[in-house]
């Protein structure tokens, strides 16, 4: 039988009881909301008022004062015209007392029904206490969680192992892990991040993405092959039950390349929008960095990278822990996963420029320097000289690899791979190609689009995508990114014909 049912002959104190126990039933809403309404109710139900004081407040009347303090049971104040009754809350000072006032005073069934409430209140309170320090737990777990996805992402392993330990013992004590990220409408996020959290037993770091406000990160450490199996087959046949979510899952990555996990498992969900099933794991893809792996190129990647090495260490990994992210997302996001402000992100960025002599809203630049900083921890061969980046690029492997890449494009009738090829020699800009195109930028809007899926690529949401397009054009097509070259280790360096001498030291 419900409580809002009647009672066939009850008496009116029961039904009373009967009442306070249905105002005091707690829903999704909470405890505090509860207790809120069984207040109101009380005071209603006693023809008055009736008011919850913390201990903190409870000091406007002597009485109160002494209830709150244990000193006194509960306390009666009569006047004329005013009555009021005062009962502690909960087991053990300092109490939240219970004030009832009204016009008449308190018969047996009137102090009965407070004492009774008084009990449900201090039971509601002490709910509202658990759930407000399962809350502030939750929150600092998640705290915690964001600080080792910062920390995996900058590239600091060995602080990110130590600070997981404090989520789960030995929770990343791995060498390798795969990335799954999960794409769901906003509202449905926070349940999506407990659901990734209960199927993975604890066995993975799930993190809502500090960036992206509809995507949940798990990276999920491959100390046991088996275990990190079941959780896959896990998160896969959660995917299927849920029509509106969407996955993309990494191969698998030393846990040192926990950003190329993550830009492997968002170019799979980038594809998952467009597969049934809704999702895609990593495919025979060819990572641009793998036709690179000679030392030549490394001896590039160094050679560019050379005028921040003047840096003191400390400075030169900061900045570069920020370029690396702010090349992949917005300064605003960067600023997220990193913890700082935006305009530190912009401040660094704008150095990084500096340093380099080049201009970082140069999508060439932008993606040169992101290939060089894949490459940076390469091993380099003796020697001065390198071919350039168009060379290195440019070999039959690196043409057949962009071909590959390009491919897809050819499919459609209209002509997307020139479109593209003006697009990102625009530096993305709609408007300049369309201008240079002679067409109307929602053409350009929509070849891009078409892009997109024929690629299964985002490309105006820039990033890693259009890097990679941007490289597989330069194999095709050529030419020399705009940077301030080094041609020689004495700090001399020529950009464009022009010599310029660089600061022998720089300091952070």
């Amino acid at each position: 039988m419900g409580l809002s049912k009647p009672i066939p002959g009850a008496t009116p104190q029961t039904l009373r009881l009967t009442e306070l126990l249905r105002h005091a039933r707690v829903g999704p809403d909470g405890a505090e909301v509860a207790a809120r309404r069984t207040e109101r109710w009380l005071g209603r139900t006693l023809g008055g008022r009736a008011e919850v004081l913390c201990p903190a407040t409870a000091h406007h009347t002597a009485e109160a004062a002494a209830v709150a303090r244990g000193e006194l049971g509960s306390a009666v104040v009569s006047e004329e015209g005013c009555h009021i009754r005062m009962v502690p809350l909960g087991d053990e000072p300092p109490f939240h007392v219970l004030v009832v006032t009204r016009e008449h005073p308190f018969d047996g069934d009137s102090a009965a029904l407070t004492r009774f409430s008084a009990i449900v209140l201090g039971l509601l309170l002490r709910l509202e206490g658990a759930e407000t320090d399962r809350r502030e737990r939750e929150a600092s777990l998640l705290h915690l969680r964001l600080a080792v996805l910062q920390l995996l992402m900058i590239g600091n392993v060995s602080l990110a192992q130590h600070t997981a330990a404090g989520i789960r013992p030995g929770l990343l004590e791995a060498d390798w892990a795969w990335t799954a990220l999960l794409e769901m409408p906003v509202e449905e996020r926070a349940q999506v991040a407990r659901d990734c959290e209960e199927l993975t037993v604890g066995r993975a770091l799930v993190v809502p993405c500090p960036t992206y406000d509809n995507h949940v990160i798990t990276v999920v450490p491959v100390a046991d092959v088996r275990a990190a199996d079941g959780i896959g087959r896990a998160l896969s046949d959660y995917v299927a039950r849920r029509p509106r979510v969407f996955q993309g899952r990494s191969r698998l990555h030393p846990l040192a390349h926990a950003r190329a996990a993550y830009e492997d498992a968002r170019r799979n969900l980038v594809a998952a929008r467009y597969v049934p099933g809704r999702r895609a794991r990593h495919r025979n893809h060819t990572d641009p960095v793998e036709l690179l792996a000679g030392a030549e190129a490394a001896r590039w990647a160094s050679d560019l990278l050379r005028p921040l090495d003047a840096l003191p260490a400390r400075t030169r990994d900061q900045l570069l822990s920020t370029v690396s992210l702010a090349l992949r997302f917005t300064a605003v996001r960067t600023a997220k996963i990193m913890g700082v402000s935006r305009n530190t992100v912009r401040s660094r960025m704008e150095r990084a420029g500096e340093l380099l002599g080049a201009d970082l809203d140069d999508v060439r630049v932008r993606t040169a320097l992101h290939l060089a900083l894949r490459l940076r921890d390469r091993p380099t061969a003796p020697g001065r000289h390198h071919p350039g980046l168009p060379a290195l690029i440019g070999t039959d492997a690196g043409r057949d690899w962009a071909r590959d890449v390009l491919g897809p494009l050819e499919t459609d009738a209209r002509n997307l791979h020139r479109t593209l090829g003006v697009w990102i020699l625009a530096d993305c800009s709609v408007g300049a190609a369309a201008q240079q195109l002679g067409l109307h930028p929602q053409t350009v809007r929509e070849h891009l689009r078409s892009s997109e899926t024929l690629l299964e690529r985002e490309l105006t949401a820039g990033g890693v995508d259009v890097y990679e397009l941007a490289l597989a054009f330069l194999a095709l097509h050529g030419t020399q990114p705009p940077f301030a070259k080094p041609v020689s280790p004495d700090g001399v360096y020529d950009r464009a014909g022009v010599t310029v001498t660089c600061p022998a030291t720089v300091h952070g």
